[in-house]
Parts: structure tokens; C-alpha cells; sequence
């Protein structure tokens, strides 16, 4: 009996303690403004902590995203975000809506406004009923529609669209008065649709992507369907925009100061006769011979315009900014060669190791640079396993360009090294050769993303350091940011 009760006390403790901080989080939540609670729900669909209507309004389903946030980075789960989470979720979810390019689109022709991930697509094409994006490679596709009452009515639209026959899954639908969601599969492909109703239509988005998408596609989806309003065509801008706009018109961040015991590689700056700087510069290295080029995402950052010296211009297809790294297609469309990863052997320390590429861009004249050195650590700082060190002396221009082994494949992208000074500050003492270098899984696996296949090599033989200087050298290029 003494247990009966002990465990009935502890029962309602802990449902007295879990009532509380809901209690707690939802004083929090409701203390600001209608604007900033919207901006929050957003940016945890951003992160994929929510799945939920976007309104400002505090229940289970919100609790349960920030405690979720929480947890996922190893906070004490309390629903209650301090100055520090606030700005992690900034940052993560943020991170997000850059990459993809989320931003406010007014579509006249279909009748909406809502959130398009505008750097996933080629320009669009005008249809009957609305608009089409698709990616380069076809892999994901947007369509807007507005279908007229007297051609298909709102309820036979939805039956219509929710039919399973021809290979198409439905996982999930809602039907509601004045809209409707389905989602599920079809052909291979993830699709996801909203639909509203009008007093003459119908209008809505469909989205549709394939699974190796899925990881972002899925947040992006949410963050589409609850951004979507209706459209006159007018130009008016109402009230409702400023739910859109918490996002996608987010001020600059101030953010906690990066860890000081690295830094990336800055780029290497070019300056015209009057000392302003023009032109800055880092490495790249050829992924395929259609012209995609691999480098860091710092690199390549707020470029007016991307120079491949002896190649021509190029574009930035995507950078993915948490690992740094970014993608970039030649313009012309072609290259003659292109590097080769290393298979499933892995890395392993005391591996004599080169890398290549342009440092010092402006004071060496372009010259293409060739240096030995070896993997001294397995992991970057704190024990990041994205990355590894090499005692490799790297320098500014440097950042983007391939880390090869005695094979001559690509293990790596060089990234970023110790600093010397924020290190002399905080150990008292000058860190030597000290460089760090992405996996180059990441870079194969961000080109799958894309849909490009990455080359492996599959030759054991070492080779001279030579003919591996000879043959990198042909894949690896200058690239140039001109700001």
C-alpha cells in the first residue's frame, strides 16, 4: 500500500511539474507581440521542430516544438527559450530560408502571395492556370493553379486530387470549408498541395520533389502552405503580409560570437588603384564535366558576380552554409576534366596528403599553388567530425580548393585554420600549420542532393607527387568575387 501511494504522489508531481512548464512557456509566448510569436512558429518550421497552422497562438503543438528545439540541442526542455536559444533558433532556422532562397512572391496570374524557395528553381514559365518552377535538373517542380468553379467545383477538386489510383499514395489529407491539404506520393516523388476556395475558384500551390529532397523539402512545404494568402493582383499589400514578412523580411541577426579557436579562410582581396577592394578570390575544383564547380560557401557569398579565370563566368547553384560549402555551374556549360573522390577507404591520421589551389591570389599572379603535408587529427574544433586537420600550410585564397591523397582523389575541401592571434589570446602560445579541411563525403553528398553524380576513383596505386600535382592542377581553378 506504502508503494500504492508513493507512486500516486509521484504521478501528480510530475503532472503538476509538466502543467507548469506549459504554463510557464505559454506566459512567455503570449508576452510578445502577435508578430514576433508568428516569426517563432515559422522559424521552428525552418528547423523542423513544427508541422503546424502558423497563427500565433499558443497550445500543445507549439509547446511541444520549442521543448522539442530543446532537446535537440541539448537544452533543458522548459518551452521557455533565453537570449542564447533565441538566437540558435535565428540562426538554424534562418540558415534555411537563405539557402533556399524563401521569399514573398506575388503571383497575379493564380491569384496568391506566398513564400517561394526561389533559389531552387530556373525562372518560371506562365501556364493556363498559373505559374511553373522547376529545378535545373527537374527534381523538384512548383506549379500554381486557379481553377474556376464552373470547371471544377471545390469539393470534386479535392476528390479528384485525392484519388489513389495510378500508383498515387495519400498519407495525409484535410478537407476544410475553405481549404484543403493532401499530401503523399506519386511516380517516386513526394508531392504536397494546398487549395483554397474562393467565391468564383479554386487556388493553391502544388509541390512536388524527389525523396533525396526530402530532409528540407519536407519544412519547406509547411512553411509554403502557411504562407499562402489570397491575391488580387492589385499590388495592395494587407495586413495578413506581415505574417510572411516575420521571415522573409527578417532583420539582420546579431549572433553569439563564433568559436574563437577557428576561423574561415578569408578570401584573398584584390584592390584598384584607389585601395577600395573590387574583387575577392578563393579555389574551386571541377566536380563534373559539365561545368559544376566545387568551393566554400564563403567563398562565394554575396558575389555580384562569379569569374572562372580561363573558364569564364559562372553561377551559384546552391551553397549549403552549415557544412560550407557551395556549388557553382560555368556558365558555357563544360569542362574538359573533373575531379574524383575517394571510395569507401577511409581517412586515416599520419596520411600523407596535398593541397592545391591559389593563395595569395593578388601577390603571386594567379599562380597555382602545390603543397605536401599530412592529417594530423581526424576531427576540426571541439570534435567536429565534418572536418580534419592537415599540417598543410593553407593561406588566404586557399579556402575552396581539393585536399588530395597519394592517389591523387579528393578527401577533402580545404575550409578554415586556427587563429593565430584569438589562440595566442586565450593559450598563450602561436599555433603552427594548424588547418582544417571538409570531408569529402560532404561535398559527394551535396552534389546528390543537387542530383549530380559525384566520380570516385578507384585506382589503389599511389602515384608521384608529380603526376598528382599534374593532373589536379586541370580541375582545380581561380574564382573570383567581384562584389
Amino acid at each position: 500500500m506504502r508503494s500504492f501511494l508513493h507512486a500516486i504522489v509521484f504521478l501528480l508531481v510530475s503532472a503538476s511539474t509538466v502543467q507548469a512548464g506549459y504554463d510557464q512557456s505559454k506566459d512567455w509566448f503570449h508576452a510578445k507581440d502577435w508578430r514576433e510569436r508568428v516569426r517563432i512558429q515559422f522559424l521552428l518550421v525552418f528547423t523542423g521542430d513544427y508541422a503546424f497552422q502558423v497563427d500565433g497562438t499558443f497550445g500543445k503543438l507549439t509547446y511541444k516544438a520549442l521543448t522539442d528545439f530543446q532537446k535537440h540541442r541539448d537544452f533543458y526542455p522548459n518551452g521557455v527559450l533565453d537570449s542564447e536559444q533565441m538566437q540558435i533558433l535565428q540562426r538554424d532556422g534562418l540558415d534555411l530560408v537563405e539557402r533556399v532562397g524563401f521569399e514573398t512572391y506575388l503571383d497575379a496570374i493564380a491569384g496568391l502571395q506566398l513564400g517561394v524557395p526561389g533559389k531552387l528553381f530556373e525562372p518560371f514559365t506562365r501556364t493556363r492556370r498559373g505559374q511553373l518552377w522547376r529545378a535545373y535538373d527537374h527534381s523538384i517542380e512548383l506549379e500554381t493553379l486557379q481553377v474556376p468553379a464552373d470547371e471544377t467545383g471545390y469539393a470534386a477538386l479535392y476528390k479528384r486530387l485525392t484519388n489513389t489510383s495510378d500508383g498515387r499514395i495519400v498519407e495525409h489529407k484535410r478537407f476544410r470549408n475553405d481549404y484543403f491539404v493532401v499530401s503523399g506520393q506519386q511516380n517516386g516523388r513526394d508531392f504536397y498541395l494546398r487549395m483554397m476556395k474562393t467565391s468564383s475558384d479554386s487556388r493553391g500551390f502544388s509541390l512536388a520533389w524527389q525523396a533525396r529532397h526530402a530532409v528540407f523539402m519536407d519544412r519547406v512545404a509547411v512553411a509554403m502552405s502557411n504562407s499562402m494568402t489570397f491575391y488580387d493582383g492589385s499590388g495592395d499589400r494587407k495586413p495578413d503580409d506581415e505574417k510572411l514578412d516575420a521571415v522573409t523580411s527578417a532583420p539582420a541577426l546579431k549572433l553569439p560570437e563564433e568559436d574563437s579557436r577557428s576561423t574561415p579562410l578569408p578570401k584573398g582581396a584584390r584592390k584598384n588603384a584607389h585601395g577600395q577592394t573590387t574583387t575577392s578570390s578563393g579555389s574551386g575544383y571541377f566536380l563534373t564535366t559539365k561545368g559544376h564547380i566545387g568551393t566554400n560557401a564563403h567563398v562565394v557569398g554575396n558575389c555580384r558576380s562569379l569569374d572562372i579565370p580561363g573558364h569564364g563566368t559562372a553561377r551559384l547553384v546552391r551553397a549549403d552554409t552549415e557544412n560550407d560549402l557551395a556549388i557553382l555551374q560555368l556558365d558555357s556549360g563544360k569542362s574538359e576534366h573533373a575531379a574524383q573522390f575517394r571510395s569507401e577507404q577511409p581517412i586515416v591520421r599520419g596520411e600523407e596528403i596535398f593541397v592545391i589551389g591559389y593563395p595569395f591570389a593578388e601577390i603571386l599572379d594567379n599562380n597555382l599553388n602545390f603543397t605536401p603535408g599530412m592529417i594530423s587529427s581526424l576531427a576540426g574544433v571541439k570534435g567536429d567530425k565534418r572536418h580534419f586537420m592537415v599540417t598543410a600550410p593553407v593561406q588566404p585564397g586557399n579556402s575552396g580548393g581539393p585536399v588530395l591523397d597519394r592517389t591523387g582523389a579528393v578527401i577533402g575541401t580545404v575550409v578554415s585554420r586556427l587563429d593565430t592571434f584569438k589562440t595566442l589570446k586565450l593559450a598563450g602560445d602561436l599555433p603552427e600549420n594548424v588547418n582544417f579541411a571538409v570531408r569529402g563525403k560532404l561535398m559527394a553528398q551535396f552534389m546528390e542532393e543537387l542530383g549530380l553524380a559525384p566520380r570516385y576513383n578507384t585506382i589503389t596505386t599511389l602515384k608521384s607527387p608529380t603526376r598528382i600535382d599534374e593532373e589536379a592542377s586541370q580541375y582545380t581553378v581561380l574564382v573570383l568575387c567581384r562584389n
